[in-house]
């Protein structure tokens, strides 16, 4: 009895030492960051946090009830440690123990650190000295890295003998039980059918499955911290790691739930406000033009290409012969080590090697999808002639993507004029919350390829508003060959769900339409032109003209010389599959340029039996 008098004789010291009720503190933006407490109106306290995991929390109401988790905490933090000292409070907890010793600064001694084996060998505190948010730019192969994905990179104290690939990340994401398919992916996704949890792993294991694997690039952004903000964020980190979230694709994903860590630090606010969603290239966008504690908050950005990427970068800087050379070398009519490559300088041998070595295993990954034939003898056979060169790399400059942040922001509106046949003048307003097209993808997406939801276009004349377009999802995903070597293919596909005109221009004629298409592309570097080819077909309800569904055929050209400046065409041929239905066509052609980051300039005009002109002026929000 005479322990637990001394028990609340100590929490009733150390609540009141500032002049604080014992509800002062639990009502604290800082508690609240702390047991990720979010807004819940169907508890008493108005919250409840975000984490399921039951061991999270020290008092049997803590999930919902901040003023108890803080007092369960006060006193756990104060009970003398017994066995195992990671078992203590102040081991599990230790974000929670340096948050208290900050605002009970006279109870200091009370809260002092004590040894704790198990967090000491994950934070440890002698080799980090700062901590990345890294970013993977958009993939399109996979649903849940549509709009890319970040994760937190802790960074060591780079000795000689150490590579940074061995620093450890923390990354969130859903925690899939089975593989489902895209579609289950993005419903569960959507509607908070996943848990979500953060987990830990080095840095390579990320290096290998995104750049090597499904060839993404990564930029990482290293951020200036004051000592006592990372070594808190760095004890939140061990807190979360392993709990249980629920996931959601839109808002509460990757990139929220990696800013909301960061955040722990006092008066950082780095998640972009007002937005009913969150995606990563805007938390990377607010976070470069964010300081914190009177300095910058990113201090430098690092760039790690993904191996397409290198191969492609280090294509482009190669003469005429030296292409030729490399593909000789490919099609196995001359030798690494052969008498045409003996007579060029070392320096251009080995940037032939090093692409041959890139190609090879470029080649390789493609292969898994694409059944192309491995070579690993040529590989092999590259590699020996690389080591036999002495130390060294191509000194010319290779051509070096935007990085994200220096990107447009992702969600879209325009307002402009039309004029078709049918109508003098019609006024045009396009909404598109996500994400990009051909004409304006950058570094975060893939080049000349389109992601949109929800993308919705609305028409004004004759007195009312109409419907005239309705995107629910479309995804056009190429990756065109650049190098014309075996194994670039450039394949590509297309899907598109949603509600379109059946004919331009025809009002009062809209279908609902399911589309998709497969084809392939080409890079011409020398002129910044795209080509791609495609075949498909689509099924539609309430059609008039082509009938329930159609075949079609359809070809386009991107001109993109700058990233100002992007120009457009693209025709197809339409096939109706019920017997007597004519054969159709649409033409398109769409001109963008940039004013600055947050606004362009577009005029567009498509056609079949009627036509349309559109100039209109937009923002990227």
């Amino acid at each position: 009895m005479k322990s637990f008098l001394f028990l609340i004789a100590c929490m009733s010291a150390l609540l009141h030492a500032q002049a604080q009720s014992p509800y002062a503190l639990a009502d604290s933006q800082d508690w609240h960051k702390l047991v990720v407490y979010e807004p819940d109106h169907s508890t008493a306290s108005g919250v409840r946090s975000a984490i399921h995991s039951p061991n999270f929390f020290l008092d049997a109401q803590g999930a919902s009830d901040p003023a108890a988790e803080l007092q369960a905490t006060l006193a756990a933090m104060l009970a003398a440690p017994s066995g195992s000292h990671d078992g203590h409070a102040k081991c599990r907890f230790p974000a929670r123990r340096l948050w208290l010793q900050q605002r009970l600064p006279g109870q200091a001694a009370a809260l002092a650190e004590i040894d704790c084996p198990a967090f000491r060998a994950w934070a440890q505190p002698d080799q980090v000295d700062s901590i990345s948010l890294v970013f993977a730019n958009g993939f399109l192969g996979n649903p849940a890295s549509y709009y890319g994905h970040t994760f937190l990179k802790f960074n060591h104290k780079q000795a000689i003998s150490r590579s940074s690939l061995l620093d450890t990340t923390l990354n969130y994401g859903a925690i899939l039980a089975q593989q489902d398919d895209p579609i289950s992916y993005i419903v569960k996704g959507i509607s908070g059918g996943y848990r979500g949890g953060f987990s830990p792993i080095e840095f390579y294991f990320h290096d290998a499955n995104y750049g090597e694997n499904e060839l993404r690039d990564l930029w990482e952004y290293r951020l200036a911290l004051p000592e006592p903000a990372l070594r808190l964020i760095i004890a939140h980190a061990w807190e979360v790691s392993g709990k249980e979230y629920t996931y959601y694709f839109f808002r509460r994903n990757c990139a929220y739930r990696v800013a909301e860590l960061i955040e722990i630090a006092s008066g950082l606010v780095i998640i972009p406000p007002a937005r009913p969603w969150v995606m990563p290239q805007a938390l990377i966008q607010t976070m470069a033009l964010t300081s914190y504690a009177g300095t910058p908050l990113v201090s430098a950005t690092v760039y790690h290409p993904s191996r397409q990427s290198r191969l492609y970068q280090r294509y482009t800087v190669l003469s005429a012969g030296e292409r030729a050379l490399t593909a000789s070398i490919i099609d196995r009519t001359a030798t690494p080590a052969g008498a045409k490559m003996q007579a060029l300088p070392v320096a251009r041998q080995q940037a032939i090697i090093d692409i041959l070595l890139d190609y090879y295993q470029f080649r390789l990954e493609r292969g898994k999808r694409d059944a192309v034939n491995r070579s690993p003898p040529e590989y092999v056979a590259a590699l020996n002639a690389r080591f036999a060169m002495p130390p060294g790399e191509d000194p010319r400059p290779q051509p070096l993507p935007q990085a994200p942040d220096g990107g447009r922001a992702p969600s879209y509106v325009n307002a402009g004029l039309a004029r078709t046949a049918a109508e003098a003048q019609t006024l045009e307003l396009r909404i598109r919350p996500a994400y990009y097209d051909a004409l304006d993808s950058d570094s975060a997406q893939p080049k000349n390829s389109a992601l949109s939801m929800l993308d919705t276009y609305l028409s004004f004349g004759r007195g009312h508003w109409r419907l005239r377009r309705l995107d629910l999802l479309l995804i056009d995903s190429m990756n065109p060959a650049l190098t014309g070597l075996p194994g670039d293919q450039g394949m590509g596909w297309r899907i598109a769900v949603g509600v379109d005109e059946e004919r331009v221009g025809c009002n009062g004629c809209r279908v609902s339409r399911a589309q998709g298409d497969i084809g392939i592309g080409h890079a011409f570097q020398s002129t910044q032109l795209t080509l791609s080819l495609h075949a498909g077909g689509a099924v539609q309800g309430g059609a008039r003209i082509d009938g329930w569904s159609y075949a079609r055929l359809g070809a386009s050209l991107v001109y993109r010389p700058s990233t100002r400046f992007g120009l457009r065409l693209a025709h197809e041929r339409r096939q109706p599959l019920q017997t007597g239905r004519p054969r159709a066509g649409l033409s398109q052609a769409e001109a963008r340029l940039a004013l600055g980051r947050e606004y362009d300039l577009r005029l567009s005009w498509d056609g079949d039996a009627q036509h349309r002109l559109l100039l209109s002026l937009g923002r990227y929000w």
